[in-house]
């Protein structure tokens, strides 16, 4: 009975604190009164819109609601009907209340077959409510509500030793949610000392509840912070995680001014399931950078592309807040410039992919908590056909169809002029047409309709196209065994030749199998691992950085300083005293990988 009571305390306690000084504080404030909402996390199951996490800004009567602070924590999640069309002022938001402390910058992992998405790490919003790490998963009813829960890891050990973090980049896949970079600090975990810059990337498997702290060796990173990701299912065998923007910080200073931008015209992605990193570069009207807490999402179209929004985002180096939006075209790698958003520029935000063709942008901070949104209750819209800012929700919108402009580019032979980083690359988004011109197309295209009214006469049609088939056997069993008996001449005389490109496998070790002692659940130091793996999948280097490591430092809270807390746009800077320099090591040396032990007779499907 002991965590009734807990959740029952903890709710109270949150209740007491939105009515202080008996003012009346709403998650879901009506129109005219809010402000602004900012670090939320979005997804969409089914017919709705999810909305959790994060602060929100309002007004009270017209009124401020505190002298000392601007923002409220938002302790509901917020639910948005997208099966009916409806304006950014009259959108109904329905608040479901949530059984633990509201955090900023959550990661949120969606498992669309199972009608679940869950939540971890992020900042705890003044230091308030923390607890230890802990996963919640959220369960839809198929109505707008649900319930949450906490999810127990399977291999508890391990997951109670990663580090809880905001700011990383985080994407899911139809069975899997990663997270990569980011920065931990006295706002993330409880009892931390100091700010520490996050290396590798974090895996979570939502079927078996596995968790994975690949750091070093598999990610496509070293750090990573405030950039974006998203998952594009239809290209490569498991679909490909396209990483953008953000910055990379030294391990050992969490310095966003003078941090290594990572620019949008070199994109990074990778294999979710082997971990495969590539490269590819874009043309176009590439983004401008340093650009961090930007938003992206997705679009397929039925010629078998995929077009990848952006929009908005914080330059640190030069306080730029942008406004603008782009459209990354695949797979001709093509960047176009959409227009700036007429409800200025805004970072902390949350994009997703509503109603065929839209884009839902939910909140967003500018000047910081203050000033008012122009978007009502912080949403705003675009439509992706028409190239439009709205705000307004279509819910009989038309399907998805490239814009002219992008049709165009394809239309004039633009994927030929496509300078391939490799030739592994182009296989993955381009396949050849079977059209006389010899052209290639992208993958999925070259299907056409047959015309039901035609009048040609089928049975001679028919007749002869059976009679052609069994010509065409009968010679091939002749080529066949032709073949074959000059092989089987020649067998003693001749080594083995190279295999044709369609049928190479290079060994044991194509589909990166690991080795036994790792399927048996061994732990294994990473210099016994790397020599049972064949380097040539090794795509990654292993720098001389250990990660996930902790810097010295007094006892730091935020509660007990306040002083370095900004109430306005959380800032990671706002963190705990300067550490001492990092002392580096050897990775080989140092480094073990930890496979999961908790439950027997399970391979990892990140080294199978």
């Amino acid at each position: 009975m002991r965590a009734p009571r807990a959740a029952s305390s903890l709710l109270a306690l949150l209740a007491a604190s939105r009515h202080a000084l008996g003012e009346e504080i709403s998650d879901v404030p009506p129109v005219k009164e809010f402000l602004r909402r900012g670090g939320v996390s979005a997804t969409v199951i089914g017919d709705y819109v999810y909305i959790d996490g994060g602060e929100m800004s309002q007004l009270l009567d017209g009124r401020r609601l505190f002298s000392n602070r601007h923002a409220c924590l938002v302790n509901s999640t917020i639910s948005i009907d997208i099966s009916k069309s409806w304006t950014s002022s009259d959108a109904v938001l329905r608040p479901i209340l949530r059984p633990w402390g509201s955090k900023s910058n959550q990661v949120i992992w969606t498992d669309h077959e199972k009608d679940t998405f869950y939540v971890w790490g992020g900042k705890w919003i003044r230091g308030a409510n923390m607890t230890a790490n802990e996963l919640w998963k959220f369960t839809a009813d198929g109505s707008g509500g649900g319930a949450w829960s906490k999810e127990l890891p399977a291999n508890p050990a391990l997951f109670n030793s990663l580090e809880e973090y905001e700011y990383g980049v985080s994407v899911s896949t139809n069975t899997t949610g990663f997270s990569m970079g980011g920065v931990a600090s006295g706002w993330t975990r409880l009892y931390r000392a100091s700010n520490q810059v996050i290396t590798g990337m974090v895996a979570f498997d939502m079927n078996t509840k596995l968790w994975y702290n690949g750091t070093t060796e598999w990610s496509p990173f070293n750090t990573i912070t405030a950039g974006s990701a998203h998952w594009v299912p239809i290209y490569g065998p498991n679909g490909l995680v396209m990483v953008f923007g953000g910055i990379s910080m030294p391990i050992d200073s969490s310095d966003w001014v003078n941090a290594t931008p990572l620019d949008f015209r070199n994109i990074t992605f990778f294999d979710p399931d082997t971990k495969q990193k590539y490269t590819q570069v874009t043309t176009g009207d590439v983004p401008s950078s340093p650009r961090g807490t930007f938003c992206v999402t997705g679009f397929q179209n039925k010629g078998g592309g995929y077009e990848i929004f952006l929009f908005g985002g914080y330059n640190d180096r030069d306080k730029i807040m942008h406004n603008d939006a782009y459209v990354l075209s695949l797979p001709g790698f093509v960047w176009t410039k959409l227009p700036d958003s007429p409800d200025g520029g805004r970072r902390s935000h949350s994009c997703l992919a509503v109603g065929n063709r839209q884009v839902l942008s939910i909140g967003g901070t500018q000047t910081g908590w203050e000033d008012a949104d122009p978007a009502p209750q912080g949403l705003a819209l675009f439509d992706m056909v028409d190239w439009k800012w709205k705000h307004a929700y279509d819910a009989n919108a038309k399907a998805y169809v490239r814009a002219p402009k992008i049709k165009k580019w394809y239309d004039d032979g633009g994927l030929d002029s496509v300078d391939w980083s490799s030739d592994e690359v182009r296989k993955l988004f381009v396949t050849k047409s079977t059209s006389q011109t010899g052209n290639a197309g992208p993958s999925g295209t070259g299907t056409s309709e047959s015309d039901s009214s035609s009048s040609t006469p089928i049975g001679p049609i028919v007749g002869g196209v059976v009679g052609g088939l069994a010509a065409i056997a009968l010679c091939a069993t002749i080529v066949w065994w032709l073949i074959r008996r000059r092989a089987k001449a020649a067998a003693g005389n001749n080594g083995p030749g190279p295999e044709s490109e369609a049928t190479y496998t290079d060994g044991p070790y194509h589909h990166h199998q690991a080795p036994e002692a790792l399927k048996q659940g061994a732990s294994v130091r990473a210099s016994e691992a790397l020599s049972l793996v064949p380097q040539k999948y090794e795509p990654y280097e292993l720098n001389s950085q250990r990660s996930h490591a902790e810097l010295t430092g007094n006892y730091y809270h935020p509660e007990h300083h306040p002083e370095h807390h900004s109430e306005h746009h959380p800032d990671p800077n706002s963190a705990g005293p300067e550490a001492p320099p990092y002392k580096y090591h050897d990775v080989q040396a140092n480094f073990h990988y930890t496979a999961p032990v908790e439950m027997e007779a399970t391979t990892p499907r990140y080294l199978s």
